[in-house]
């Protein structure tokens, strides 16, 4: 870590903050106290400049540490991506049985052979809603093991373009995202369309909703908060775009209780707003004055908030920060774009090329740090491709690869309990309901695990 104390930098960070604070579009509605925001903004320049020059850390350690956790819970819902408003994936029961139940036949088409593995098919009350590349909709029953609804917005419209969506379940409602602008609304009951709008910029941010309040982001990297209502715009907020326009999706969380949202762009800035309020709490840049880092191509984790902390992987560094003021906390130079576990008073972090750190939530003491490709000559990134994701199942670390792959790990030393090869690829990241493990494969079958 380099600490920069040239006037210089310090200035041009202030005026890039001050300009950020005018150029602000207001939309359909107000952030209000920008005075005090320039107070944060001087009080930024008075800071010390932070950025991270370190070489990558990629330093096994051995260690071991009894952590104590809480009782895995049985859920019977996965409503949203990550789990919960704030990101936070909790222990969650499976009964690790690794058996495969239930394979359904092949549903939609994966005529563009894409694997989104950004995406994770939503759950509720034994109906499991996901799409397939080319925009359809699906609503099926695994009570039934039948499609009890199907929709395709699209159509004609953009037949040669492969569709990303985004989804999230509230109340009676399906709000659907995409990468061509549109925000829509479908009844989760029977598919039926309420509302649609069309934002022109692709959206490229997970979706977090807060009783009328959708938040999302868009390639330009300018923060909506859209009606869930009506689907009208209520607020948004011009940030720094990026240059490159980039399939990186950023990332949304938010603070239910507080009314914070928290996000990170694809120009490597955090922020903080408060939306009952509207004022900008503050921001936070990851790359202010360092030379050596290409914003461009910057990718990142979704930001885990719980406690006056967030946590967060990125092209850079994996970093914990208080929530309150956007300090730093710790920072260790590992990239991910993986979502960090919580466990207990831990962390774990994985990239995507199998290196594996529990680390200390508090201080970022490093624990232990495994590189699970080289323990077992069965078992190599060549085979397995990248890890796509990380959770923690009855005590178990599970991670998931690209290339069908499931990995059990043991989450107090990071040894290999066991891995198999379960599907030629997947086509989204898992989620887990009622003890069972349910992912969706590179042919378009719903895959259940107990």
């Amino acid at each position: 870590m380099i600490f920069l104390k040239k006037n210089l930098l310090r200035k041009i960070l202030f005026l890039n903050i001050i300009f950020f604070l005018i150029s602000c579009s207001f939309g359909a509605g107000k952030w209000d106290n920008i005075e005090e925001d320039l107070k944060i903004a001087k009080q930024r320049e008075n800071a010390k400049i932070i950025f991270s020059t370190k070489k990558k850390f990629d330093l096994e350690i051995n260690g071991e540490t009894k952590i104590n956790v809480k009782k895995s819970l049985l859920n019977k819902n996965w409503q949203e991506q990550n789990f919960s408003s704030n990101n936070i994936i909790p222990h969650l029961e499976y009964k690790n049985k690794k058996e495969l139940i239930f394979k359904s036949n092949k549903i939609g088409k994966n005529k563009f052979n894409v694997k989104n593995l950004d995406f994770e098919p939503i759950l509720e009350n034994n109906t499991i809603f996901f799409y397939d590349p080319s925009g359809t909709i699906f609503s099926y029953s695994l009570k039934d093991e039948k499609i009890n609804w199907k929709y395709n917005f699209y159509k004609k419209r953009f037949r040669n373009s492969p569709k990303d969506l985004n989804m999230s379940i509230k109340n009676e409602n399906l709000i659907i995202s995409d990468n061509f602008g549109y925000i829509y609304n479908l009844s989760k009951n029977n598919g039926e369309i309420k509302w649609a709008k069309n934002y022109n910029v692709p959206f490229k941010s997970n979706i977090k909703i807060d009783n009328d309040n959708i938040f999302l982001i868009n390639q330009d990297n300018k923060f909506y908060i859209i009606s869930a209502k009506t689907g009208k715009q209520i607020l948004d907020l011009e940030t720094f775009p990026s240059l490159l326009k980039t399939n990186t999706k950023t990332n949304v969380s938010v603070d239910k209780v507080k009314k914070n949202v928290y996000f990170i762009t694809s120009s490597a800035e955090i922020y903080s707003l408060n939306y009952k309020n509207r004022n900008i709490n503050w921001l936070f840049s990851l790359t202010a004055g360092s030379t050596d880092q290409q914003i461009d191509l910057f990718f990142s984790s979704p930001i885990v908030y719980k406690n006056n902390q967030i946590v967060l992987s990125s092209a850079i560094s994996t970093f914990s920060m208080n929530s309150n003021d956007g300090r730093l906390n710790w920072e260790i130079p590992v990239e991910s774009n993986i979502l960090p576990i919580l466990i207990g008073d831990n962390i774990c972090l994985s990239s995507k090329d199998g290196f594996i750190l529990n680390v200390e939530k508090n201080s970022g003491k490093v624990i232990w740090s495994k590189k699970i490709f080289k323990k077992l000559k069965k078992l190599s990134y060549e085979k397995t491709g990248d890890v796509t994701s990380t959770l923690f199942l009855s005590n178990k670390l599970f991670l998931t690869t690209e290339n069908g792959y499931f990995i059990f790990l043991n989450f107090e030393t990071g040894k290999i309990i066991s891995y198999t090869k379960v599907a030629k690829g997947f086509l989204t990241k898992p989620i887990v309901n009622d003890g069972k493990i349910f992912i969706i494969d590179t042919k378009m079958r719903i895959l259940q695990f107990n």
